[in-house]
């Protein structure tokens, strides 16, 4: 024999005593509901998004400080290697910079390019500097033991590095 889906009378499925009734009232154990209420998911999206924006912001600063400290220490060796060079051949050596490039009077091979330095900021600081002969760095005719440049980052900010000479 096989049952149907209807009711068998209408009546005996809405009496109290029903077990319709009696499994419609009764709750269920913690351990036998499966799922996620509406409200942990929107608890585990909000926790994500918020580990996810500081992750994002604290990356971007990771990101930058390598990009300052990768061009510190470019200039860093290409300064070192001017100093090398007018010691070695005990002359001074004038420093240029025209378009983003950092270059030299003499060696046309000692070259580095910036175009992070604005240029009309990068002529002021860098045109002025010579390496005399002994190695020390004058601009103006004074003495300079380090050079603070402004560069440009992506996003439009502008940092400063500081490179010892």
């Amino acid at each position: 024999m096989s049952r149907s889906c209807k009711a068998e009378s209408s009546e005996n499925a809405a009496t109290p005593g029903s077990d319709l009734h009696k499994r419609s009232l009764s709750r269920r154990s913690r351990g036998n509901v499966s799922g996620f209420t509406l409200i942990e998911v929107l608890i585990v999206v909000l926790i994500i998004g918020v580990l996810f924006g500081t992750g994002l912001s604290v990356y971007s600063g990771v990101i930058r400080d390598s990009q300052l400290r990768t061009r510190t220490d470019e200039l860093t060796s290409f300064f070192a290697a001017c100093r090398h060079r007018a010691i070695m051949r005990k002359s001074p050596i004038t420093i240029m910079f025209s378009n983003g490039n950092l270059g030299t009077d003499q060696a046309h091979n000692l070259r580095q390019r910036i175009p992070e330095i604005d240029t009309t900021t990068g002529a002021r600081l860098l045109n002025a500097l010579r390496v005399e002969k002994d190695g020390k760095f004058t601009q103006n005719g004074k003495s300079v033991e380090r050079l603070h440049l402004p560069i440009k980052m992506p996003g439009g900010q502008t940092s400063v590095i500081t490179v010892e000479l």
